[in-house]
């Protein structure tokens, strides 16, 4: 019994913590600031929408860095993408703990599961064509969405996606995109599939890294500016 007793009362601590990094990580995710706007980057993507393929994207890159400058990557290189059983191509836009704005591509026709995410995201379909069903679904109706269309994937909300070949996606997330890891990286390394993976990280933390530079130099001429100040 004591140790039925230990047990329990272990579990139990863990279950406090876990709830308490949670909320924590809700009430920061709630509170602070972002850099993009969801509205614009729905404009942004309706007005990239309905081009050859990828080009779509190249197109949709550039409006963005118009309106976010160098908190949009510098490069765009196309990774081989495995995540909740679909064979993607993806292209990071931007990257950070708490914000993304991911590209897929699927050169082929493909059908898989959106994964669990600690993140909100909004989706526009730049060229092709895209069907939903979501597991919380009542019935068996099926949502298409065709170049233009846009759709929401809530934070925690699994749902089965078929993607229609030479397709195009671009998704805007706001959450701890840290978690969704756990979405790719073992179909990833199952697949054998090392470098891939390993290619999509580098680019995606290189543009973390870039962002984070830019918000503290950033911070760093605003306080220049404004606290330190000398007469002359």
């Amino acid at each position: 019994f004591s140790d039925m007793g230990f047990f329990f009362s272990r579990l139990f601590r863990y279950v406090i913590v876990f709830f308490a990094l949670y909320s924590g990580t809700q009430y920061v995710l709630k509170n602070k600031g972002y850099n993009f706007s969801p509205k614009e980057f729905k404009s942004l993507a309706d007005k990239a929408k309905g081009g050859e393929g990828i080009a779509t994207v190249a197109k949709l890159a550039t409006d963005l860095k118009k309106a976010y400058g160098p908190l949009i990557s510098k490069d765009l290189v196309w990774n081989g993408f495995q995540a909740g059983g679909m064979q993607l191509k993806a292209l990071v836009l931007h990257g950070s703990a708490t914000e993304f704005i991911v590209a897929f591509h699927a050169p082929f026709a493909t059908t898989g599961r959106s994964g669990i995410h600690f993140a909100n995201s909004t989706c526009t379909v730049l060229s092709g064509s895209v069907e939903r069903i979501s597991d919380s679904a009542n019935t068996a109706n099926i949502e298409t969405f065709a170049a233009g269309g846009n759709f929401r994937q809530n934070e925690f909300e699994s749902s089965l996606f078929s993607i229609k070949e030479k397709s195009v996606v671009v998704c805007y997330g706001r959450g701890f995109v840290p978690f969704s890891s756990i979405w790719a990286l073992p179909q990833n390394i199952l697949g054998g599939d090392l470098v891939s993976a390993a290619r999509f990280q580098f680019f995606y933390l290189r543009n973390m890294y870039d962002s984070i530079a830019h918000s503290a130099m950033t911070t760093y001429n605003h306080v220049k500016k404004t606290y330190l100040k000398t007469e002359l």
